[in-house]
């Protein structure tokens, strides 16, 4: 199919305090294999982010200015989910007691000084917890993407004005990826979920 010239910039992030694997870390290093560099025209970029607070603007702004994508998919563990979480809004809310990889804590409670409370995803975020549940995955929808950098980024992605969404995935048993009995389901749930974001980009 032909190159329609847009692309999407598809993120997990590393290792941070209590999930010293992260598992879409490894997502980010399996899904290029399984989607290749196209999906109905549309280009991916797969990139990995510090879970630190400085990697807020160095890295994850830094990506938005360089590759100027048309839609972002960011991945996230959450270690208290059991289900794959397709989160639909972010909150102007950051948590100061938990450190980041680096050992640093927020300053302050907001993520910004803005009278906006809270931003909503701007990816079918229904279509995409369809898509993924064909992969025979548990997947619902939540509007809580948490205090931390999973949150902080969504809440940045979406404020940047490029339609974005977050999915959160349960924490990785002990043991290789690709020998958990749930996180293949997961990797293809991860796939059809990107496929479904290209072929509404397209």
């Amino acid at each position: 199919m032909k190159n329609t010239g847009k692309t999407i910039l598809v993120t997990g992030f590393s290792p941070f305090p209590g999930a010293p694997v992260n598992p879409t870390q490894q997502l980010m290093a399996r899904l290029p294999r399984r989607l290749g560099k196209h999906q109905f025209g549309i280009e991916f970029v797969f990139k990995v982010l510090p879970t630190t607070w400085a990697g807020r603007e160095e890295t994850t702004a830094g990506l938005r200015r360089e590759i100027r994508p048309d839609a972002i998919v960011h991945f996230g563990v959450d270690g208290t989910r059991r289900t794959i979480n397709i989160e639909t809004r972010a909150v102007n809310r950051a948590t100061r007691v938990r450190p980041d990889a680096a050992g640093v804590s927020l300053a302050k409670p907001e993520l910004d000084d803005v009278s906006e409370r809270a931003r909503t995803s701007g990816l079918p975020a229904r279509a995409l917890r369809d898509a993924a549940r064909t992969a025979g995955a548990p997947a619902n929808l939540s509007t809580d993407a948490g205090t931390y950098l999973c949150n902080a980024t969504l809440w940045d992605s979406i404020g940047s004005g490029i339609p974005s969404i977050f999915i959160h995935v349960s924490a990785l048993p002990k043991g290789r990826f690709d020998r958990r009995p749930s996180y293949p389901v997961i990797e293809e749930a991860a796939v059809r979920l990107l496929q479904e974001t290209a072929r509404r980009l397209k």
